[in-house]
Protein backbone atom coordinates (compact mmCIF):
# COMPACT_ATOMS: atom_id res chain seq x y z
CA UNK A 1 0.00 0.00 0.00
CA UNK A 2 1.56 3.25 -1.03
CA UNK A 3 1.90 5.93 1.51
CA UNK A 4 -0.52 8.39 0.72
CA UNK A 5 -2.98 4.81 1.57
CA UNK A 6 -1.62 5.19 4.70
CA UNK A 7 -2.27 8.38 5.45
CA UNK A 8 -6.15 8.40 3.69
CA UNK A 9 -6.69 5.09 5.86
CA UNK A 10 -5.63 6.82 9.34
CA UNK A 11 -5.56 10.81 9.13
CA UNK A 12 -9.28 11.80 10.47
CA UNK A 13 -9.15 14.81 8.53
CA UNK A 14 -9.95 13.05 5.46
CA UNK A 15 -12.26 9.99 6.40
CA UNK A 16 -15.15 11.65 4.11
CA UNK A 17 -13.28 11.45 1.11
CA UNK A 18 -14.31 9.31 -1.89
CA UNK A 19 -10.34 8.44 -2.50
CA UNK A 20 -7.55 9.59 -4.27
CA UNK A 21 -8.05 9.53 -8.33
CA UNK A 22 -6.67 7.14 -10.70
CA UNK A 23 -4.19 8.88 -12.97
CA UNK A 24 -4.40 9.18 -16.44
CA UNK A 25 -3.52 7.02 -18.66
CA UNK A 26 -1.67 7.65 -22.43
CA UNK A 27 -5.01 7.55 -24.46
CA UNK A 28 -6.19 10.60 -22.36
CA UNK A 29 -9.12 9.07 -20.59
CA UNK A 30 -10.64 10.85 -17.72
CA UNK A 31 -9.80 10.19 -14.41
CA UNK A 32 -11.89 7.94 -12.23
CA UNK A 33 -12.80 7.81 -8.81
CA UNK A 34 -12.52 3.95 -7.55
CA UNK A 35 -15.70 1.73 -6.16
CA UNK A 36 -15.92 1.45 -3.12
CA UNK A 37 -15.88 -2.48 -1.68
CA UNK A 38 -19.55 -3.01 -0.87
CA UNK A 39 -20.91 -2.45 2.63
CA UNK A 40 -19.91 -5.78 4.98
CA UNK A 41 -22.60 -6.65 7.24
CA UNK A 42 -22.42 -5.07 10.77
CA UNK A 43 -20.59 -7.28 13.58
CA UNK A 44 -21.45 -7.31 16.95
CA UNK A 45 -17.40 -6.80 18.32
CA UNK A 46 -17.56 -4.36 20.83
CA UNK A 47 -14.30 -1.74 20.71
CA UNK A 48 -11.37 -3.22 22.80
CA UNK A 49 -7.98 -3.55 23.14
CA UNK A 50 -5.33 -6.17 24.35
CA UNK A 51 -1.32 -5.38 25.22
CA UNK A 52 0.44 -7.85 23.37
CA UNK A 53 3.88 -6.12 24.57
CA UNK A 54 3.87 -3.94 27.74
CA UNK A 55 5.84 -0.95 26.94
CA UNK A 56 8.48 1.22 29.34
CA UNK A 57 8.38 4.47 30.02
CA UNK A 58 5.40 6.84 31.31
CA UNK A 59 1.78 6.94 30.07
CA UNK A 60 0.74 8.83 26.55
CA UNK A 61 -1.66 11.17 27.32
CA UNK A 62 -3.91 13.64 25.33
CA UNK A 63 -2.14 16.46 23.56
CA UNK A 64 1.24 14.11 22.82
CA UNK A 65 3.20 13.78 19.84
CA UNK A 66 3.41 9.85 19.53
CA UNK A 67 4.94 7.17 16.69
CA UNK A 68 3.50 4.65 16.03
CA UNK A 69 3.91 1.25 13.54
CA UNK A 70 0.71 -0.37 12.21
CA UNK A 71 -0.86 -3.18 10.69
CA UNK A 72 -4.30 -3.39 9.48
CA UNK A 73 -7.22 -5.97 8.55
CA UNK A 74 -11.07 -6.24 8.51
CA UNK A 75 -12.04 -8.35 11.58
CA UNK A 76 -12.95 -11.54 10.60
CA UNK A 77 -14.09 -14.30 13.33
CA UNK A 78 -13.59 -17.05 10.89
CA UNK A 79 -10.12 -16.22 10.20
CA UNK A 80 -6.92 -17.12 12.21
CA UNK A 81 -6.21 -14.57 14.76
CA UNK A 82 -9.45 -12.66 13.52
CA UNK A 83 -7.45 -11.11 10.83
CA UNK A 84 -9.20 -10.26 7.42
CA UNK A 85 -8.22 -8.54 4.75
CA UNK A 86 -5.22 -6.60 5.16
CA UNK A 87 -6.04 -2.69 4.72
CA UNK A 88 -3.09 -0.82 6.16
CA UNK A 89 0.72 -1.13 7.27
CA UNK A 90 3.85 0.34 7.69
CA UNK A 91 6.52 -2.06 9.28
CA UNK A 92 10.27 -1.18 8.00
CA UNK A 93 8.75 2.19 7.12
CA UNK A 94 8.83 5.44 8.56
CA UNK A 95 6.57 5.81 12.06
CA UNK A 96 3.53 7.41 11.27
CA UNK A 97 3.25 10.75 13.98
CA UNK A 98 0.80 12.35 14.74
CA UNK A 99 -0.66 13.84 18.17
CA UNK A 100 -3.20 11.96 20.28
CA UNK A 101 -6.87 13.19 20.89
CA UNK A 102 -7.02 16.02 18.21
CA UNK A 103 -8.83 13.86 15.47
CA UNK A 104 -6.33 12.83 13.40
CA UNK A 105 -6.89 9.70 12.96
CA UNK A 106 -9.45 7.38 13.35
CA UNK A 107 -11.32 7.90 16.79
CA UNK A 108 -10.31 3.90 17.29
CA UNK A 109 -7.19 4.37 17.21
CA UNK A 110 -7.07 7.47 19.34
CA UNK A 111 -8.67 5.86 22.23
CA UNK A 112 -6.95 2.59 21.78
CA UNK A 113 -3.21 3.60 21.85
CA UNK A 114 -4.41 6.48 25.15
CA UNK A 115 -2.43 4.69 27.80
CA UNK A 116 0.33 3.22 26.16
CA UNK A 117 3.78 3.32 26.89
CA UNK A 118 6.88 3.53 24.49
CA UNK A 119 7.78 0.25 23.43
CA UNK A 120 4.58 -1.81 23.45
CA UNK A 121 2.22 -3.53 21.53
CA UNK A 122 -0.91 -3.32 21.66
CA UNK A 123 -4.22 -4.99 19.48
CA UNK A 124 -7.23 -2.99 19.05
CA UNK A 125 -10.78 -3.96 17.91
CA UNK A 126 -11.95 -0.85 15.77
CA UNK A 127 -16.33 -1.17 15.57
CA UNK A 128 -17.63 0.70 12.44
CA UNK A 129 -18.65 4.13 14.88
CA UNK A 130 -15.07 4.43 15.97
CA UNK A 131 -13.55 3.47 12.35
CA UNK A 132 -14.76 4.30 8.99
CA UNK A 133 -19.05 3.81 9.62
CA UNK A 134 -21.41 2.68 7.32
CA UNK A 135 -19.93 4.50 3.51
CA UNK A 136 -16.04 3.13 4.48
CA UNK A 137 -13.61 4.45 1.85
CA UNK A 138 -12.24 3.05 -1.15
CA UNK A 139 -9.93 0.33 0.94
CA UNK A 140 -12.52 0.03 3.46
CA UNK A 141 -15.89 -1.72 3.15
CA UNK A 142 -18.97 0.20 4.55
CA UNK A 143 -19.87 -1.01 8.11
CA UNK A 144 -16.46 -2.72 8.59
CA UNK A 145 -14.76 -3.50 12.07
CA UNK A 146 -11.12 -3.75 11.93
CA UNK A 147 -8.40 -4.57 13.69
CA UNK A 148 -4.59 -3.24 14.21
CA UNK A 149 -1.77 -4.41 15.71
CA UNK A 150 0.00 -1.15 17.03
CA UNK A 151 3.27 -0.50 18.18
CA UNK A 152 4.04 2.71 20.35
CA UNK A 153 7.84 3.51 18.89
CA UNK A 154 7.77 7.60 20.37
CA UNK A 155 5.97 9.52 22.72
CA UNK A 156 6.57 12.74 24.34
CA UNK A 157 4.62 15.66 25.29
CA UNK A 158 6.48 18.28 23.37
CA UNK A 159 5.17 21.21 25.86
CA UNK A 160 6.99 24.74 25.34
CA UNK A 161 9.95 25.52 26.39
CA UNK A 162 13.67 27.68 25.74
CA UNK A 163 17.31 26.52 26.33
CA UNK A 164 19.98 29.06 25.97
CA UNK A 165 23.04 28.30 23.08
CA UNK A 166 24.46 31.21 24.00
CA UNK A 167 24.22 34.03 26.47
CA UNK A 168 24.34 37.19 24.75
CA UNK A 169 25.95 40.61 25.88
CA UNK A 170 23.84 42.78 24.53
CA UNK A 171 20.55 45.00 24.75
CA UNK A 172 17.70 43.05 26.17
CA UNK A 173 14.86 42.12 24.05
CA UNK A 174 11.68 43.41 25.63
CA UNK A 175 8.01 43.71 24.60
CA UNK A 176 7.78 46.61 22.50
CA UNK A 177 11.31 46.65 20.96
CA UNK A 178 12.08 45.99 17.51
CA UNK A 179 14.44 43.54 16.91
CA UNK A 180 16.10 41.78 14.14
CA UNK A 181 16.93 37.75 14.16
CA UNK A 182 18.53 35.04 12.65
CA UNK A 183 16.92 31.94 12.64
CA UNK A 184 16.24 28.38 11.37
CA UNK A 185 12.85 26.44 12.11
CA UNK A 186 12.60 22.68 11.53
CA UNK A 187 9.20 20.35 11.97
CA UNK A 188 9.87 18.67 15.93
CA UNK A 189 10.58 14.94 15.03
CA UNK A 190 10.61 12.73 17.59
CA UNK A 191 12.92 9.88 16.11
CA UNK A 192 15.25 12.64 14.38
CA UNK A 193 18.28 13.82 15.70
CA UNK A 194 17.85 16.86 18.11
CA UNK A 195 14.29 16.44 17.33
CA UNK A 196 15.13 18.29 13.79
CA UNK A 197 12.83 17.43 11.17
CA UNK A 198 12.01 18.63 8.05
CA UNK A 199 13.38 22.49 7.75
CA UNK A 200 10.85 24.83 6.91
CA UNK A 201 12.04 27.97 7.29
CA UNK A 202 15.27 30.09 7.63
CA UNK A 203 17.30 33.49 7.49
CA UNK A 204 20.50 34.87 8.27
CA UNK A 205 22.11 37.55 9.47
CA UNK A 206 22.74 38.67 5.51
CA UNK A 207 19.26 38.85 5.53
CA UNK A 208 17.69 39.38 9.25
CA UNK A 209 14.03 38.95 9.88
CA UNK A 210 12.69 42.33 11.39
CA UNK A 211 9.71 42.35 13.66
CA UNK A 212 8.31 44.17 16.91
CA UNK A 213 8.22 41.98 19.82
CA UNK A 214 5.05 41.60 22.15
CA UNK A 215 2.41 42.78 20.06
CA UNK A 216 1.53 40.13 17.53
CA UNK A 217 3.26 40.43 14.18
CA UNK A 218 4.84 37.04 14.76
CA UNK A 219 3.42 33.71 16.45
CA UNK A 220 2.70 33.67 20.22
CA UNK A 221 5.48 30.75 20.69
CA UNK A 222 8.14 33.30 19.11
CA UNK A 223 6.87 36.61 21.08
CA UNK A 224 7.00 34.29 24.62
CA UNK A 225 10.22 32.38 23.52
CA UNK A 226 12.54 35.23 22.68
CA UNK A 227 11.93 37.46 25.85
CA UNK A 228 14.91 38.29 28.13
CA UNK A 229 17.12 37.39 25.18
CA UNK A 230 20.34 39.65 24.43
CA UNK A 231 21.93 40.57 21.81
CA UNK A 232 24.60 37.88 20.29
CA UNK A 233 22.44 35.19 21.98
CA UNK A 234 21.25 31.99 20.46
CA UNK A 235 18.41 30.42 21.97
CA UNK A 236 16.49 26.74 21.19
CA UNK A 237 12.65 27.19 21.47
CA UNK A 238 9.87 24.18 20.77
CA UNK A 239 6.89 25.75 20.12
CA UNK A 240 3.59 23.49 20.74
CA UNK A 241 0.90 23.92 17.99
CA UNK A 242 -1.56 25.91 20.02
CA UNK A 243 1.35 28.70 20.36
CA UNK A 244 1.94 28.46 16.30
CA UNK A 245 -0.30 27.69 13.42
CA UNK A 246 -3.00 25.52 15.43
CA UNK A 247 -5.23 23.17 13.75
CA UNK A 248 -5.13 24.37 9.98
CA UNK A 249 -1.32 24.73 9.83
CA UNK A 250 0.16 26.23 7.16
CA UNK A 251 0.26 24.33 4.10
CA UNK A 252 2.61 22.85 2.48
CA UNK A 253 5.13 22.90 4.93
CA UNK A 254 3.91 23.15 8.24
CA UNK A 255 0.83 20.55 8.96
CA UNK A 256 -2.14 20.87 11.22
CA UNK A 257 -1.42 20.46 15.28
CA UNK A 258 2.49 20.63 14.03
CA UNK A 259 5.20 21.28 17.08
CA UNK A 260 8.26 23.57 15.68
CA UNK A 261 11.40 23.74 16.82
CA UNK A 262 13.46 26.61 16.12
CA UNK A 263 17.13 27.85 16.78
CA UNK A 264 17.10 31.76 17.08
CA UNK A 265 20.40 34.26 17.42
CA UNK A 266 19.15 37.87 18.33
CA UNK A 267 21.31 40.27 15.68
CA UNK A 268 20.15 44.13 16.78
CA UNK A 269 17.81 45.36 19.14
CA UNK A 270 16.21 49.00 18.59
Amino acid sequence: MTGSSRLRLLRGAILGAAGALAGCGGDGTTPTTPEPPEPAPPLAVPFGFTDLTEGEGPEVQEGWLLAIEYTGWLYDPAASGNRGREIASNPNAEPFPFRLGVGQVIPGIDRGVEGMRVGGVRRIVVPPDLGFGARGTTVVPGNATLLFEVELVAGAEAAFGHTDLAMGDGAEATNGRSLQMAYQGWLYDLLAPENKGASFDATTADDPFEFTLGVGEVIPGWDLGIVGMRVNGKRRIVIPHDLAYGAAGRPPRIPAYATLLFEVELLAVE
